[in-house]
């Protein structure tokens, strides 16, 4: 281990190589990511992860597992707070990741340091804070989806608030929408009217369909430029399938008086879209090349805005809609 760790605090954000007795494996989104730990507990995927196994392949992003006696504060500059359990430093190229609960006290619990471009990551639990059997906690949310959304985030793709259907002769159904919007009504009167997938009722990652994520997926639907992927986060209706879709138009989901489609202009689209997407707005690093792709998905996928009634009646709009 590094000896800055004795002090609690980790020098190195990638430091010496670690290889850890036990392995698993699990993508999101064709993200195929590696956890190594010393026992099994410290590389449990847990229930959210599981459906998202796999086996063998090459790796995008190598987690290693491990404990430390303490962790003190960060003390790099802060760039965002979450306002509850988690924050962000700057760490030398990398970034420092904090967990932190007043129910555990005051030192952070767990700490992620990862490199500039998030493919190495490791992961400390502390000792003050957790007991042994914590040790499956490593992986918990929202560590995971704060390692898949940054990794995205380097032009890889986007994470969307949102909704993917999928029917069974392959047409998709993607409803982007802030909290509250109706996503999990959206999944639950589809679920109840016509044969669908649910990828996820809450957050759907969108990627180029052309990208080394989706090799294969071109040759079968040439056509398409972008798929969706499902999730592990789900919503209300617990949705979340490692399923994918290539889409075809984009709807902005909003309640309303009665089942209205408003189509976008491009520019207007962008907005909304990088409104709902799960961007790590405090670096441009990060953010310009979100809004780039999402330029990109507009210039080559019809958007609208819809909206719906919570009825039957929100799904045969939606079926018997041509663009």
């Amino acid at each position: 281990m590094n000896p800055a760790a004795n002090s609690g605090y980790f020098a190195d954000a990638s430091g010496p190589s670690f290889v850890g007795r036990y392995s698993t494996r699990f993508a999101v989104a064709g993200i195929a990511v590696e956890v190594r730990g010393d026992t099994l507990q410290s590389v449990d995927l847990g229930p959210q992860l599981l459906p998202f196994a796999t086996d063998g392949g090459t790796n995008d992003i190598a987690v290693q597992v491990e404990w430390n006696s303490t962790i003190d504060p960060g003390r790099g500059h802060e760039l965002f707070h979450s306002g509850c359990l988690w924050s962000v430093h700057q760490f030398g190229s990398g970034l420092l990741f904090d967990f932190a609960t007043k129910r555990l006290g005051s030192r952070p619990y767990k700490r992620m340091l990862v490199d500039e471009d998030f493919g190495q990551a490791r992961v400390i639990l502390n000792r003050e804070c957790l007991a042994s059997e914590d040790e499956s906690r490593a992986l918990e949310y929202p560590l995971d989806e704060l390692l898949i959304t940054h990794y995205l985030s380097l032009g890889r793709g986007v994470e969307l608030h949102a909704c993917g259907l999928v029917r069974g002769d392959g047409e998709s159904f993607l409803f982007v929408g802030h909290s509250g919007a109706g996503k999990s009504t959206t999944t639950r009167l589809w679920k109840r009217q016509a044969p669908v997938e649910v990828l996820s009722d809450d957050r759907i990652i969108v990627r180029r369909a052309f990208s080394d994520a989706a090799k294969g997926v071109g040759q079968e639907c040439p056509t398409h430029t972008f798929l969706m992927h499902g999730t592990p986060w789900h919503g209300e209706a617990a949705f979340a399938s490692p399923g994918r879709a290539p889409i075809r138009r984009i709807f902005l989901l909003e309640h309303g008086a009665g089942n209205r489609i408003e189509p976008l202009s491009r520019s207007a689209a962008v907005g909304e879209l990088l409104a709902r997407s799960f961007t790590p707005f405090y670096q441009p690093r990060f953010v310009d090349p979100v809004l780039a792709l999402l330029e990109e998905m507009v210039e080559s996928l019809p958007c609208y805005r819809f909206q719906f009634v919570p009825d039957h009646s929100a799904v045969e709009r939606i079926l018997e809609f041509r663009d």
